[in-house]
């Protein structure tokens, strides 16, 4: 997921101060290597790249090695940054605030303040677990899969906003797990009652899985942002998807004997993310000026969707009709100006893929049958015109010299692509 940077003085992260600070070296890492001291360097260099860039898994990941390999306060504070983005908030905490211990007094004021005030915004976002057991005494207590002092069962433990895992274990042997949410400054109570003879242990079994329940919020995701929202509260089941988001969509279409001709626009709109009504307008197509209007059904998922279209198009086609060169019968009118409506029926397979979250790319293959061909055959009116020439709509083909032809196909396949900008 893709978070804002903070405003913490990215722009100094790259400086030479910065850097001077990851090679001055504590008393108890004097034996670090030159090799050790220039791989340090170029690892914060990426991270530093990868937080300007806001790939922060990528930044987290370069400023730990680079701690792990030489500890320094400026790489405390930017792995505490990364942390932030990240939502490891607790992780976060502690990073600022070794980062203002570890700073010699006046050494970096402008930081030390900024790594103070963000210590006091994430204290307001910290969410807090409390986990009591009764029934037996608890021999082991995990969070997340981390083995924790028993101790701490009974008060409030800071947790980062999100889903965890609490896991007990009681001294005869039973065994509870409760899986839930917590959200950015709430405060959540866990109940887990340890039976003092489980009747497996009874059975002479050495292992087993553990009895799980839910706790807490029914709905487990992180809201537009990655922030944790309480989405049952907002009587909402899950978080809005791109495509709820973004239901209409404006685009520009081009395409191959397409229901609106070959240059066209277009607005869709669904109500829903599965269903949808569609209506273009266009020209420059086989049957001239046309327009279309169609319902969709799709299946979408993260940033794609498939599905399939029908509807009907309308398309005013026109030609120049004249009489044959030893034709007596239209001597009097020797040529004339015909037009005629061209009705069609589409049904078609539609492929849709969001660029962001506001761009889209569609394509669109498909079938259009035409539904009068006599109204486009009595246009040329063969009695008193027989030859149909000088047709006006020529792009995809001459409507004129087709479909005045008793024996042209009625069904024709076309293709249309799209770019599109949902609102």
């Amino acid at each position: 997921m893709r978070r804002r940077a903070l405003p913490l003085m990215l722009c100094a992260l790259a400086s030479r101060e910065a850097l001077a600070q990851t090679s001055a070296p504590a008393p108890q890492e004097a034996a670090v290597s030159a090799e050790g001291v220039e791989a340090a360097r170029r690892l914060f260099r990426e991270g530093v790249a990868a937080a300007q860039a806001e790939r922060w898994s990528e930044a987290y990941e370069r400023f730990s090695r680079t701690l792990a390999i030489r500890a320094a306060p400026i790489i405390r504070f930017n792995l505490a940054i990364a942390c932030e983005n990240l939502g490891r908030l607790v992780e976060a905490i502690d990073q600022y605030r070794q980062f203002t211990r570890e700073t010699p007094a006046g050494a970096d004021p402008a930081r030390v303040a900024a790594a103070r005030a963000r210590i006091e915004h994430i204290e307001q976002r910290l969410a807090m677990l409390r986990v009591e057991a009764s029934g037996d005494a608890v021999r082991a207590f995990r969070l997340d899969g981390r083995a924790q002092s028993t101790a701490l069962l009974g008060v409030d433990i800071p947790v980062d906003p999100g889903q965890h895992t609490v896991d007990l274990e009681g001294a005869a042997g039973d065994r509870q797990r409760r899986v839930g949410a917590v959200y950015e400054g709430e405060s959540m109570r866990v109940a887990v009652a340890l039976s003092p003879t489980p009747a497996i242990a009874a059975s002479g079994a050495n292992d087993w899985a553990a009895r799980t329940q839910s706790f807490g919020h029914w709905v487990a995701r992180p809201g537009p942002g990655g922030r944790w929202i309480d989405w049952a509260a907002r009587a909402t089941r899950t978080p809005p998807s791109i495509w709820q988001r973004r239901p209409l969509t404006l685009a520009l279409m081009v395409g191959y004997g397409a229901p609106a001709g070959v240059l066209a626009v277009s607005a869709r709109y669904f109500p829903q993310p599965w269903f949808g009504v569609e209506a273009s307008a266009g020209g420059l197509g086989t049957y001239g000026p046309a327009a279309a209007l169609a319902a969709h059904a799709r299946i979408t998922a993260t940033h794609v969707a498939v599905g399939l279209t029908a509807g009907m198009a309308a398309g005013l086609t026109r030609a120049s009709l004249s009489c044959g060169v030893d034709d007596n019968a239209c001597r009097a009118e020797p040529s004339r100006e015909a037009s005629a409506l061209a009705l069609s029926l589409l049904v078609g397979l539609t492929a849709e893929v969001r660029l962001g979250s506001r761009f889209a790319l569609r394509g669109i293959v498909g079938m259009r049958l035409l539904t009068n061909p006599a109204d486009l055959r009595a246009m040329g009116d063969r009695a008193q015109h027989p030859t149909c020439a000088d047709a006006t709509s020529a792009l995809d083909g001459s409507a004129c010299a087709v479909y005045p032809d008793p024996d042209a196909a009625r069904a024709n396949p076309y293709v249309s692509l799209d770019l599109g900008y949902g609102f």
